[in-house]
């Protein structure tokens, strides 16, 4: 039988969190990027930066000759990856992102044994077909009958309380992993860190949305033919990151990646195509998930040009000799092709439809049978506020592509 025990205030956590998210099922999509004192949000997160071991904050903007601000959290002591990168459109902005993104890890890694319970999926009632797709390859025949440890989820739409794979949660990404890991691939996707816990399942389903639909793109024939949009008519903080980055000798190509939310999901990929020798020969890319296309495409597009500066700055740990290659490579020139052929678009912005608020985008997951959608209250910090949630999509495609 399941052993282990939860506190009681885990129990409050998953109820505070069903009580947020519902509370704001019809607060609008836009209004979620309020105005807010980015600067001060900054200052707030600092004792919480020392508490989680993060040792360096560092403005990488200047490596790069774009100037659109890009800063980096260092916490050495991770473990998963060191580095966290951040990317808006002020200093203040990125450097927010960058804190955020390490602290998920710092919570994720550091989830207390007593919130666990050890058991087989048969043995907790499990679904047939729950979390099956989520598995590492050559682990569906048997994983149902193996012992592992669990932690309790919310399930978004009924309310209720599912057991979710503490693989599918936690991120210590040790070597050797942890005695019950190996089921499941290893992956971030779906953790975010926010001011409060609905914001924080709101970033996690966007992530899980792009994920899954990113997977469908690399596993649709023909997709950077069939899938490419233009970058006209994708609003002004496109045109404005277009027009930066172009005066640099950047370029931008950009695909819709197929969803079957209906939710718009844009990967965007760059490559330096000006004069001489670039900073940064080889591609970076790019994807987001959001409300419309048009925050899709400039979120991808700030990933993408953040991954630039992360490759110059040749400060991560996952990035080796392999990916740094020459302008002459003949990677590097077919990547260029394909970010400047001039193939025409074949899918029209026009088309694509904006979603208004959580609810309808809880909908466009459920009738896309990428559900149950589960969320786990991960850690909080009462002193900021800042809440940590993994959401997961039971039927979604994982994407874990080694590029």
């Amino acid at each position: 039988m399941p052993s282990g025990a939860e506190r009681p205030d885990f129990n409050e956590a998953l109820s505070d969190l069903h009580g947020a998210i519902v509370s704001g099922l019809h607060v609008p999509l836009g209004q979620e990027r309020c105005a807010e004192d980015v600067e001060h949000r900054f200052l707030a997160l600092v004792p919480l930066c020392r508490r989680a071991r993060i040792t360096r904050i560092g403005d990488l903007t200047g490596l790069d000759r774009i100037g659109l601000p890009v800063v980096q959290a260092v916490r050495p002591g991770a473990l998963s990856e060191v580095t966290a990168l951040g990317r808006g459109l002020s200093k203040a902005e990125a450097a927010v992102g960058a804190v955020m993104e390490a602290l998920e890890r710092y919570f994720a890694e550091a989830i207390p044994a007593e919130r666990t319970l050890v058991a087989t999926a048969a043995e907790l009632g499990l679904a047939g077909g729950m979390f099956e797709t989520l598995l590492a390859g050559g682990r569906g025949d048997t994983w149902r009958s193996k012992r592992i440890r669990w932690i309790r989820g919310l399930d978004v739409v009924s309310g209720s309380v599912l057991p979710v794979p503490l693989e599918l949660v936690h991120t210590c990404y040790s070597d050797p992993p942890p005695a019950d890991d190996g089921l499941f691939l290893r992956t971030t996707t779906g953790l975010a860190c926010h001011w409060d816990g609905r914001r924080a399942f709101l970033h996690g389903l966007f992530e899980c949305i792009e994920r899954d639909a990113i997977a469908r793109a690399f596993a649709t024939h023909g997709f950077f033919d069939r899938w490419r949009i233009a970058a006209t008519d994708l609003g002004d903080g496109v045109a404005h990151i277009l027009s930066v980055a172009g005066s640099c000798g950047v370029s931008f190509g950009f695909w819709l990646a197929p969803s079957p939310t209906g939710i718009p999901v844009v990967w965007c990929q760059t490559i330096e195509t000006g004069a001489g020798e670039p900073i940064l020969a080889l591609p970076t890319e790019g994807y987001a998930a959001g409300p419309d296309l048009a925050t899709a495409a400039a979120s991808a597009m700030l990933e993408a040009l953040a991954a630039r500066a992360g490759a110059i700055s040749g400060a991560r740990d996952d990035q080796t000799r392999r990916h740094y290659r020459r302008s002459r490579d003949a990677a590097v020139a077919s990547a260029r092709q394909l970010i400047l052929e001039a193939t025409p678009p074949t899918t029209a912005a026009a088309e694509i439809v904006s979603t208004s608020d959580l609810a309808a985008l809880i909908d466009s997951v459920t009738s896309a049978g990428l559900g149950p959608i589960l969320a786990v209250p991960v850690g909080k910090d009462d002193e900021t506020g800042v809440e940590c949630v993994r959401t997961i999509l039971a039927g979604a495609r994982p994407f874990f592509e080694l590029r």
